[in-house]
């Protein structure tokens, strides 16, 4: 790997490493968000944590029921009538506490899901900062090297060894 393949691999890790700390930027963002909203809810969820959704939406499908399948008088079902009617409007008065307990539901996954996230870019980061400690010493002694001279890695194919060029004699004389 040569100095520049060395410094294009450190610019795209630099790249991918500042857009996944902005996405943790973004998280922490939600999350405080997702907070602040989960702690508006509170107050209204403890002041109707005794408030019970399901027996007053039984009852109202029990009167439904009983009006569709049997036979009354028209003065009985009136009065059926009527009382679905008072059913249905405290069943509506009920749906901001069912709205709100499942808002609060979503915002806690919110969370969960943001945290989630959070630590999966965390340990990503994690890897890739060592990768990036790697490459900033390969770069080190790769500068250093071409500094002083040195080349790192195969001879280039421009240079030809002495041996290559000339013969050796050797001149000495034989002694039997």
């Amino acid at each position: 790997m040569d100095i520049e393949e060395v410094e294009q691999r450190i610019d795209e890790l630099e790249n991918k490493k500042s857009k996944l700390i902005s996405e943790i930027k973004k998280n922490y963002g939600r999350i405080r968000y997702k907070k602040y909203e989960e702690k508006a809810l509170e107050p209204f969820l403890k002041e109707t944590q005794d408030v019970m959704v399901g027996p007053v939406r039984k009852k109202l499908r029990r009167l439904e029921f009983k009006i569709a399948t049997q036979a009354y008088t028209p003065q009985i079902e009136r009065q059926l009538v009527k009382e679905v009617k008072k059913v249905e409007d405290k069943l509506k008065e009920l749906r901001a506490v069912e709205k709100a307990r499942r808002k609060k539901k979503l915002v806690k996954q919110d969370i969960e899901e943001a945290e989630n996230r959070i630590s999966e870019i965390e340990e990503e980061l994690t890897g890739m900062r060592a990768e990036l400690k790697e490459l900033y010493g390969k770069r080190k002694a790769l500068r250093s090297g071409k500094k002083h001279g040195i080349v790192f890695g195969e001879k280039p194919d421009d240079m030809v060894s002495m041996e290559d060029i000339v013969v050796l004699e050797d001149t000495r004389e034989k002694r039997d």
